[in-house]
Order: C-alpha cells, then structure tokens, then sequence
C-alpha cells in the first residue's frame, strides 16, 4: 500500500493485496476503468491504482459514475520524464485530480504527444512506411497518442508482422521513426507531485538503469520510492531494489503494469 503523505509508517507491516500500476483505455490499457475495477474486484484485490499514462481523465471518468465498491481507488498517473540521458517513468499516488499545476501538465503533455506523433510520421513518410497522422488519431480513439498508436497503424498497414516489430525496426530509440518527447526533469515532476499531495515512485526501474552509480542520482531527486515488484524485473533485480529502498528510506511499490 502507499501511505498518505505525512501518514506515519507503522512498525507492524499491514497486508494489503493491491495493485499500484495498471492502465486503462484512458491511455494504453485494453480495459475501460469500469472494466478493469470489476477484474480487480474479481480477482481480490482490496486497493487498485489506475496510472494511465500523463492523464487522470479515469479518475475523473469514475468520480462522474460515483463509483462507490468495496475496492479503495488510489488516485494515480504515470509520468513521463526525461532526464539522465534516458526516459525515465515515475508514478504518482494519492495527488489531488483538480489540482491545477497537474492540469497543466496534463494539457502540456497531450500536446507534446500530438507533436511527437506527427513527426514519427513524417520520419516513418522518409523511411518508406508511409502512414497518415489521422490513422494514428483514429487509433488512438481519445486517448493520448503514444508509440503504441503508431506500431498498432504499420501492423495494421503491413508494414511489419507484429507490435514489437514495429518498435524494433521503426519507433525504438534510434531507429528512422522515432521522435523524441520534449524534455520534463524528474526533479520537476517531484516538485508538482508533492505540491498536488502526493507520492512518487519510480516505475520499473529496472528497465533503465542496470549501474547503481547511475542509479543514485535518480534516487536524490526526491523521490519517496522505488517500484521493486513488476513483471521485467528478476529476482535479482526486484532483491537490489529492496536493498536500496531499505538503505535510503524509501517506499517500496509494485504492480502488473
């Protein structure tokens, strides 16, 4: 579970089955948020986090259905930054939905996300793999536009057999496809977090960063914790973030992402 900013910790650890990283059709999910509650209380959970990516539009989507189940909802999203020479996600929990500054951010990033999308197809036009920017919208059906949107056009199309192909010969760092997103600090999306009341946690850090010594950096940004239990990580990996989440103080997080 993830406390409360300012709620005391307690010594006496208390089992909670929960799930603090999942998306909805709000961003990349497959589930609708009614949906992917009605899962979660299926299968037993007692608290959910919904993080869709850059957005809280399902928080505000189940506020309106007055959504009122034995499951408690913890506000969330999943940030993008870019920061250290690499993407970087974080997640944050327990933030007010209305704050204004994340408001903000929200509008910033749909618009940032609309400009990279745009230039992933022009760059994917010079690569031979001509797609238009309306099927991408279309794809996306509202949500925010991602990568996923784009390799999900050039399946489609017959450009490439699979999603993953899509990444690994056009979209991935690197290849002719690819759009960079504008830049957003870690260090900033900790400050407007704290500011909205809530917490932050670094998402699936294993798929960044393999060097403790570029790790540590990241760790003084300001975070309050560590996702240690995702489904990328290996034992070896979920036990190094342990470690350190005991050696610095910080939250240790986990969800199916």
């Amino acid at each position: 579970m993830v406390p409360e900013r300012g709620e005391p910790m307690t010594s006496q650890p208390i089992q909670v089955v929960a799930d603090l990283h999942t998306h909805t059709t709000c961003s990349d999910g497959v589930l609708s948020p009614i949906e992917l509650i009605t899962k979660a209380e299926q299968r037993g959970l007692q608290a959910l986090a919904i993080t869709d990516h850059d957005n809280l539009d399902a928080h505000r989507h189940l506020r309106d259905l007055g959504y009122n189940g034995p499951l408690r909802l913890i506000s969330g999203v999943e940030i993008s930054c870019y920061d250290f020479g690499r993407e970087i996600h974080v997640l944050a929990y327990n933030v007010d939905v209305d704050d204004a500054s994340l408001q903000e951010y929200e509008a910033f990033y749909r618009n940032d996300r609309a400009r990279r999308a745009e230039e992933m197809v022009a760059n994917l036009h010079q690569a031979r793999a001509p797609i238009s920017y309306q099927e991408v919208i279309d794809e996306a059906a509202g949500a925010p536009i991602g990568r996923p949107h784009v390799a999900s056009v050039l399946v489609r199309r017959g450009f490439v057999p699979s999603i993953q192909a899509a990444f690994d010969v056009y979209l991935d760092v690197g290849k002719p496809g690819y759009a960079a997103k504008t830049p957003f600090p870690v260090a900033q999306a900790v400050e407007m977090i704290h500011a909205a009341g809530g917490t932050l946690s670094i998402a699936h850090p294993g798929r960044y960063f393999t060097d403790p010594a570029m790790f540590l950096p990241l760790v003084k940004t300001g975070v309050d914790g560590i996702e240690v239990y995702h489904p990328s990580h290996w034992h070896v990996t979920r036990e190094f973030y342990r470690v350190m989440c005991q050696q610095h103080g910080l939250l240790v997080t986990g969800g199916s992402d």
